[in-house]
């Protein structure tokens, strides 16, 4: 993903991307599942028909608000795949019922229902890797107040009796200086499997195949090369 030029810009969007992409995952999941539940079992009357076609429209809703994140974190725009649009005549019902039969529409709704579990996965390795990487290197602010727990036992006191407070701190400031360490790989790898689910569904493909060429100029006349005489001892 290219966002910007700093790694440190780069991870505070991509951090942004996943963080973000958790509730819009957490409404989207549920409004197009209860949506298609809902729509299916009422099919046979004509009320499922427009149940399904209303579902799909909050489907590309919520997709259309994925791919402007996409573009957020990719660092420019995207080009999403084409939807149905109905006929010039169509009638009212026809129009209001194009999205039954316009592809993009369904694979919008495949991916609110197949993009949740990543969305939560990446969403709890992002969030307890920063916990980890803030609430280790800000022990010596916070971590005094442990001690007013009753009955509060900390790592130090086995490590260094003598000073556990110190050797507290100490293991946990090591601690969040490896979550910190982590985070950009963590984070990237999260973002990274959020963004390549959205591109190869919402997103139009990719040609590796095509490439630009150079306008072809008037072919050079043929040099005629004399013929070379051996000269005579």
């Amino acid at each position: 993903m290219d966002t910007t030029d700093t790694p440190f810009a780069r991870l505070a969007a991509e951090t942004r991307y996943v963080l973000l992409g958790f509730p819009v995952a957490v409404v989207s999941f549920a409004a197009v599942l209860a949506g298609l539940a809902a729509g299916a079992s009422s099919v046979v009357a004509v009320v499922g028909l427009f149940v399904l076609a209303g579902t799909l429209y909050v489907a590309r809703a919520t997709s259309h608000l994925d791919r402007v994140r996409l573009a957020d974190v990719a660092g420019g725009p995207v080009e999403r795949r084409p939807y149905r649009s109905p006929a010039p005549h169509a009638g009212a019902l026809r129009r209001a019922l194009t999205p039954l039969s316009c592809p993009q529409s369904w694979l919008d709704a495949l991916y609110a229902v197949v993009r949740f579990p990543v969305s939560v996965v990446a969403f709890v390795l992002t969030a307890a890797w920063w916990a980890g990487a803030l609430g280790g290197l800000l022990h010596p602010v916070w971590g005094w107040s442990l001690y007013a727990v009753p009955g509060y036992t900390d790592v130090g006191s086995r490590v260094f009796p003598e000073s556990p407070f110190l050797a507290t701190t100490l293991i946990h400031m090591v601690a969040g200086a490896l979550f910190t360490l982590t985070a950009p790989l963590v984070v990237r790898a999260c973002a990274q499997a959020e963004a390549g689910l959205a591109r190869a569904v919402l997103l139009a493909p990719e040609d590796a195949g095509v490439r630009v060429r150079a306008a072809a100029g008037p072919s050079p006349e043929p040099v005629q090369v004399p013929p070379r005489v051996p000269s005579s001892v």
